[in-house]
């Protein structure tokens, strides 16, 4: 499926999504939900993401990876802490380390994995995904917020 063209991503993670490195010792993440862009810096708002579900990949250098501490999106799709309780009215929490992690990356160098479309749903399902996303969006937001 094709990416629309008015999206912040890369066509394919060629460097560090946190500091541009294009070293030859690298890791590559595949695994992080589409909504969760609206983390990085530049990211597109899981409100913005319309009727669209998927995945990201990046690369990140071997020291940003190990030093600044990327290595925890380690095989992560959700940036939300299962352990945790989530409080000030939000359905989740976020676990503080991943987003960290996330704020990082710089979204022009991170690409889209996987796109598919939710046309297939139904309506009520659509409108359930539409809900969750601006769920994440708030939570995201106080999340900002608060740092």
């Amino acid at each position: 499926m094709e990416v629309p063209d008015d999206w912040p991503y890369a066509d394919e993670p060629t460097v560090c999504a946190a500091c541009g490195s294009d070293d030859d010792r690298y890791v590559t993440v595949e695994s992080l939900g589409l909504v969760w862009g609206a983390a990085m810096d530049g990211g597109l708002a899981p409100t913005a993401v319309g009727d669209y579900s998927g995945t990201l990949r990046l690369r990140c250098c071997h020291d940003c990876w190990t030093e600044a501490g990327i290595d925890a999106l380690d095989e992560v799709r959700t940036l939300v802490d299962p352990d945790a309780r989530a409080t000030g009215g939000h359905s989740f929490a976020l676990d503080d380390e991943r987003v960290a992690a996330a704020a990082r990356l710089d979204a022009e160098r991170v690409a889209v994995g996987d796109l598919r479309s939710l046309d297939y749903r139904s309506d009520p399902e659509r409108e359930h995904v539409r809900s969750q996303d601006e769920a994440v969006e708030a939570v995201l937001d106080a999340w900002f917020d608060r740092g």
